[in-house]
């Protein structure tokens, strides 16, 4: 007749209850959208099921067994399976920990710490993870004036106007679809996905009234206006080109007035005009792509 022992059959029943809470507990942990935290928490839930069920195996044998388990063949597995868990446990805390901190470094190499938003590494990031014939606007903004600003009344004041502005620009992130950078100074980089020609043209509109109004900083209030480039990506993306493209589209924005956006034509030149000494002929060839917030905004100046 088999001889049945309950306090095994117990520990059997104990030891499921562990491993269900283990799995439970990392299941939260190394969640998310990262591929490598998935892959890690597949991993520890595989070993740590793996574990349970063998011990509950020598256990279950155990319980059937037509003698009685001595102290040690008790003990033995549960010690083992005890000392495996908080092993497991203890080495999914580090990893976790390290991951965490792996994070917490990319954010700090990715993001402008005076605005907030991505910076150069973070749009070289971009670029690095950007489909080869994917459909991009890129618009490349400058403040109008705000070497003058920063001149005449220091450089916190025009830490301030940056973090303004960075944070209406944020307004304009999408996740996915809209990224913004800042890359130096008081030059802004809006990268638009799947964005058509009218889109972006739109999305200038809308950044330029958000833009372009004033600015309380401490006791000084001030008007400032921005001047935006707009380009297209065609075929294969070249990143140098395209930022040089929306960078002279910007300049050209800026000759005709404050408050204007320029959209860059192909065949253009890409070389960045002098916004102080712009030829006829440039003006010309720009003016029919460029546009004005508005009747209400035409005296608008920075």
């Amino acid at each position: 007749m088999e001889a049945r022992n309950y306090m095994l059959a117990l520990s059997s029943v104990l030891i499921a209850a562990l491993t269900i809470y283990s799995i439970y507990y990392l299941s939260p942990k190394f969640g998310g959208k990262h591929q490598k935290a998935r892959a890690i928490r597949a991993v520890f839930v595989i070993l740590i099921a793996g574990a349970g069920l063998s011990v509950m195996h020598l256990l279950g044998v155990q319980t059937l067994s037509e003698y009685a388990p001595d102290r040690e063949s008790l003990f033995l597995p549960l010690t083992l399976y005890v000392l495996t868990l908080a092993g497991m446990l203890f080495l999914f805390s580090r990893l976790h920990q390290l991951l965490a901190e792996r994070e917490q470094l990319k954010e700090l190499a990715y993001r402008d710490s005076l605005t907030g938003l991505l910076n150069k590494n973070g749009m070289d990031h971009f670029w690095d993870h950007c489909k080869p014939n994917e459909q991009l606007a890129v618009l490349f903004l400058d403040l109008n004036r705000f070497k003058a600003i920063n001149d005449t009344l220091g450089h916190h004041v025009g830490d301030l106007l940056l973090k303004a502005v960075g944070t209406t620009l944020s307004q304009f992130s999408s996740k996915g679809k809209r990224h913004i950078f800042r890359i130096g100074g008081d030059e802004f980089v809006i990268i638009a996905k799947r964005c058509s020609r009218k889109d972006a043209e739109q999305l200038a509109l809308r950044i330029l009234e958000k833009t372009t109004r004033n600015y309380k900083l401490e006791k000084h209030e001030l008007f400032v206006s921005a001047s935006i480039g707009i380009t297209m990506s065609h075929g294969r993306i070249d990143r140098q080109k395209l930022l040089k493209e929306a960078d002279s589209a910007m300049y050209n924005a800026k000759q005709l007035g404050s408050g204007r956006y320029s959209l860059h034509k192909q065949g253009q030149s890409a070389s960045p005009s002098n916004p102080a000494g712009g030829s006829a002929s440039l003006l010309h060839s720009s003016a029919s792509s460029t546009n004005r917030l508005g009747d209400k905004q035409n005296s608008m100046r920075a």
